[in-house]
């Protein structure tokens, strides 16, 4: 471990099954701790890469010192992990939530599903670029990506072959290898825009191909109007007013560049 609280390994996330967590209605003093640690390093990602990070700032900003940071992470990459973990959590909650509710249909949700993992990266661009740039060079961290992408992959399998069912969408293919490809065709797309300098026009095309790539991967038809409305953290549908506001943003001439730094290696 170096000076700036790296490490040589460490899985950037931990295995699937424990990345939803579990509810608490009160935080203890150490969950208070952990939160704010967590809140400081996405702070800070959004300003530079995480090999120009230190401890010490990541603690200053979470009003703590380093000894206490180290006290519930034993490194940088470890802070990085939870806070993925966090936030990877609130989106498959979102998938599951559509997936359960058996009134929602895929072509209803599948475009709230990608706008709410758009507007996830939007807002943690920087958070997630630094994980991929991790996972790009650790075997487990690689692997524990992957589980935690085909989770949210498998909640779309599972609606996909429940409308496949119903004779809402004609059959083509492994729904599972269906769905496992448009996770990654988004993951991808999104890493691709996000890891440089981009404007808001750019990441309004990027939501209107990926819903169009989409529904065309899984064998939905080609919708006759804009797609409808996003879904909402309980799976339910609602309306587009948010999104519209976005569009108005995106397409006005004053759009600014967004600046995420790409995540270069550390040696």
């Amino acid at each position: 471990m170096d000076d700036n609280g790296d490490e040589a390994a460490h899985r950037t996330l931990p295995p699937s099954a424990g990345v939803r967590g579990r509810r608490r209605p009160r935080l203890s003093r150490g969950d208070r701790r952990e939160a704010a640690i967590l809140d400081s390093v996405v702070r800070l990602l959004r300003d530079r890469p995480a090999r120009k990070i230190t401890i010490e700032e990541i603690a200053k900003g979470a009003g703590l010192s380093r000894p206490s940071v180290y006290f519930y992470f034993d490194s940088k990459q470890a802070i990085i992990d939870a806070a993925v973990q966090r936030v990877m959590g609130s989106m498959l909650s979102t998938a599951a939530a559509a997936a359960g509710n058996e009134d929602i249909t895929l072509e209803a949700s599948l475009e709230g599903l990608i706008n709410n993992v758009l507007d996830t990266w939007v807002e943690h661009g920087s958070l997630f670029c630094a994980a991929i740039d991790y996972v790009g060079r650790d075997l487990e961290a690689r692997i524990a990506w992957r589980d935690v992408l085909e989770a949210g992959a498998d909640e779309l399998a599972a609606m996909l072959e429940r409308d496949r069912a119903r004779g809402l969408v004609k059959p083509g293919g492994d729904a599972r290898a269906l769905a496992v490809a448009a996770h990654w065709m988004v993951e991808r797309n999104c890493y691709m825009l996000f890891s440089r300098e981009h404007t808001k026009p750019e990441e309004l095309a990027l939501r209107t191909t990926m819903v169009l790539s989409a529904r065309r991967i899984l064998g939905l038809p080609e919708a006759p109007t804009e797609p409808g409305a996003a879904v909402s953290q309980d799976g339910a549908s609602r309306d587009g007013a948010s999104r519209d506001s976005a569009s108005r943003d995106a397409a006005s001439p004053d759009a600014e560049p967004r600046n995420a730094e790409p995540q270069a290696a550390e040696s």
